[in-house]
């Protein structure tokens, strides 16, 4: 079948799916993409998606029942989509009829964002009465919702069907965010970005962090603050394990001295 998935029609050539592991910067990332893209396409129409400031309906998920094949075939281009799904999932797409950006974190920054969304949520969302160290057993056994994180982001690595898949991390897109601004530019196929179009996606997409009350655990190296050494130390044994083998995963990932030392680079 040449659609998103059975209730989403036909892919298209300029559609771009953001997939990522929870709380590994979808909506970073997703704002990116519409930055740039508006950053190319100053006559968008103001009824564009991109401009609506509901994230479900700016960016649709994919695999879901917000939106009827309808809704989607009638959104215009450029369309951007995302998913939490596993690699798996992927299948209903012929490998290179979409652009996939996956976007990895550090597990570390992971575990801890994680721990704040499950504890600071209202109640009745996720109901979560377990303890940080709870937290990081159940991470390092496991996962929470979407299942293994290592699993996850080691099958779009692999990208065994041969997709087209830009492998971003998180790190990249937030303290090198200029670099990580350029990547995604080239892959969606726009000439390079004039330094005025660079400095308004950044500004577009930049959080103060200062200014955020404590539920923004964005910045990268909350587990230094949020972990202890050891539990830091468990991290880095398990994703270099699993990570070793592949390009482009940074040396924080495996290493507590470049983890906690990198926000000083």
């Amino acid at each position: 079948s040449s659609g998103i998935n059975a209730e989403y029609g036909r892919a298209r050539d300029s559609d771009v799916l953001v997939a990522t592991y929870p709380r590994n910067g979808t909506g970073l990332t997703l704002n990116l993409v519409v930055e740039i893209h508006k950053a190319h396409n100053p006559d968008l129409p103001s009824d564009h998606p991109f401009f609506n400031q509901l994230p479900k309906d700016q960016t649709p998920w994919i695999h879901n029942k917000f939106h009827s094949e309808a809704d989607i075939e009638n959104m215009p281009s450029p369309r951007a989509f995302k998913t939490h799904n596993y690699y798996e999932h992927l299948g209903t797409f012929q490998p290179g009829q979409i652009k996939i950006i996956h976007v990895f974190r550090n597990p570390k920054d992971v575990v801890c964002s994680h721990f704040y969304h499950m504890t600071k949520l209202p109640p009745g969302l996720v109901d979560y009465r377990g303890t940080f160290e709870d937290a990081v057993e159940h991470f390092l056994d496991g996962g929470f919702e979407t299942g293994c994180y290592w699993r996850f982001n080691r099958e779009y690595l692999e990208n065994k069907d041969g997709h087209e898949i830009l492998h971003l991390h998180y790190e990249e897109l937030t303290l090198r965010k200029e670099e990580g601004v350029r990547k995604i530019n080239s892959f969606l196929g726009y000439p390079d970005l004039d330094k005025d179009q660079m400095e308004g996606v950044v500004r577009a997409t930049t959080l103060d962090y200062d200014n955020l009350k404590s539920y923004q655990v964005g910045k990268p190296g909350k587990g230094e603050e949020m972990m202890t050494k050891e539990q830091r130390e468990r991290f880095d044994e398990r994703s270099r394990k699993e990570f070793e083998e592949f390009e482009g995963v940074p040396e924080s990932y495996f290493s507590d001295d470049l983890y906690v030392g990198q926000m000083n680079r």
